[in-house]
């Protein structure tokens, strides 16, 4: 089964079965959202869309949204949140590495636990910096494997072959993003849950 035949046949109970820890995964964004202008935006790998109403909630005014992801599935179930919000908003099945999307088409990009599933990090963070506008914005969770428990959860995973890219330290994040061309201007721990442990970036185009 392919990652998105995967997604898809999860998309129907992926929030009942995820629904602490997606809470838990975007929370940390909401100090650097709450009551400001993102201007459009763009959401890469937005799964089932619990970012748009989310950011809705924490009073994050939008211009327009852009929800992207390489399931259909996901995507279908995220288009009737979308009818809940007071947004235009735009759905693409793609993928992160080759986003179809113009260039310096947006203000703020988004990505929440998805990065560990890119082929290639710097090549999908290289394509966000291409499609935000300078002075753009990047929000990136992801995995975190520091942590002593994320590394058992990292070998865990390995010998069980779930399927994923690869689950980046701190050190290995900052320079990926630095490489793209990101300056990071804030960061944060997250417990999600579990033994689930992330890390916040609020990052700029340098």
């Amino acid at each position: 089964m392919t990652l998105r035949a995967e997604y898809d046949h999860a998309a129907a109970g992926y929030d009942r079965r995820w629904a602490r820890y997606n809470r838990a995964s975007l929370a940390p964004l909401r100090p650097w959202i709450a009551g400001r202008d993102l201007g459009r935006v763009v959401d890469v790998g937005c799964g089932t869309g619990n970012l748009l109403p989310f950011l809705s909630a924490s009073g994050a005014r939008m211009q327009g949204y852009a929800g992207l992801d390489l399931s259909p599935g996901m995507l279908r179930v995220a288009m009737e949140k979308a009818r809940e919000v007071d947004v235009r908003a735009r759905f693409f099945v793609g993928d992160a590495e080759k986003l179809p999307l113009r260039d310096a088409s947006f203000d703020t990009a988004i990505s929440a636990s998805v990065l560990h599933y890119w082929g290639d990090a710097g090549a999908g963070l290289a394509e966000v910096r291409r499609v935000l506008r300078p002075g753009g914005r990047l929000l990136l969770v992801d995995w975190l494997r520091d942590p002593l428990p994320m590394r058992l959860l990292n070998g865990w995973m390995r010998i069980t072959r779930v399927r994923y890219r690869r689950m980046y330290s701190r050190a290995e994040l900052g320079d990926a993003l630095a490489a793209a061309g990101f300056r990071v201007q804030a960061e944060a721990r997250v417990n999600a849950g579990g033994v689930w442990r992330l890390i916040a970036f609020d990052a700029n185009v340098d």
